[in-house]
């Protein structure tokens, strides 16, 4: 959250990379193009993307018939052809979809205390999870697809890890799960303490003259949320504010009828 939505680049680009959030900034500048925020693509993109992103999470996990299956590879492909690479949730769930269609790509799971990240999580749920939230925003512009974007992650954490919201143990649970499905050739595991020369030596790109970018994403998830509440609530009042005088104007409307039957 808190970063704007990306466009895909030009025909060609190759995707090479599933990997977390905080790796954003750090692969766009190593792979020279554009990242695919699942996160933010799949709330705030356009609403092409926003529309594939839904079908894509109702459809992944009762895609059981050979329609299904292509329908399910179209619908990634669609998402993140011209992307060099994707992260966050819904993608980080769909590790094995992801690389049927891009089986070139390679794994990078960023790893962290678990208390720690778990700390960062609790934040992020204590307004995302909100059950007002979907409510407030019912009347902006691509916010109203939250309540169903909420419905249908819950749906996807519970088929694939068990559980359906995401809990202290998501975190080992995610990391095994990589172990599961992920080529070990293909699976690395990467701590954003380290810097630039770890992740370079996975990707096998040259070391960049530039400082390694760090995100503060729960100052960004709080902002972006706060301005959603505030202008929820102001599309509220004015929503009210024409309800109100609609009703005023039918009353009159019916006083004066009356008084002209009447008179």
């Amino acid at each position: 959250m808190g970063q704007n939505p990306s466009m895909p680049g030009p025909p060609g680009t190759k995707f090479r990379v599933i990997g977390t959030k905080t790796l954003n900034e750090a692969l766009t500048i190593l792979l020279d193009g554009p990242v695919h925020d699942s996160g933010i693509q799949s709330l705030g993109g356009t609403i092409h993307q926003i529309r594939l992103w839904l079908a894509l999470m109702e459809l992944a996990p009762k895609a059981y018939t050979f329609s299904d299956q292509k329908k399910l590879d179209w619908l990634i492909s669609d998402l993140l052809e011209g992307y060099v690479a994707t992260m966050d949730c819904p993608a980080a769930l769909l590790t094995p979809e992801i690389m049927k269609v891009f089986p070139d790509a390679i794994v990078i799971v960023t790893t962290r205390d678990q208390k720690s990240w778990w700390r960062s999580m609790e934040y992020l749920n204590s307004f995302m999870g909100t059950y007002h939230l979907p409510f407030v925003v019912m009347w902006l512009w691509k916010a109203q697809a939250y309540g169903m974007w909420r419905k249908r992650f819950t749906d996807l954490l519970q088929w694939r890890y068990g559980h359906e919201h995401i809990q202290e143990e998501t975190l080992k649970v995610h990391e095994e799960y990589q172990r599961q499905v992920v080529p070990p050739e293909k699976l690395f595991f990467y701590n954003v303490k380290d810097g630039w020369e770890p992740l370079c030596k996975i990707l096998n790109v040259p070391v960049p003259k530039v400082p390694f970018p760090h995100n503060n994403d729960k100052a960004s998830a709080g902002r972006v949320y706060w301005e959603h509440m505030f202008w929820g609530i102001v599309t509220w009042l004015i929503v009210l504010s024409i309800i109100y005088y609609l009703i005023r104007f039918a009353m009159i409307m019916y006083h004066r009828v009356g008084h002209c039957l009447g008179g």
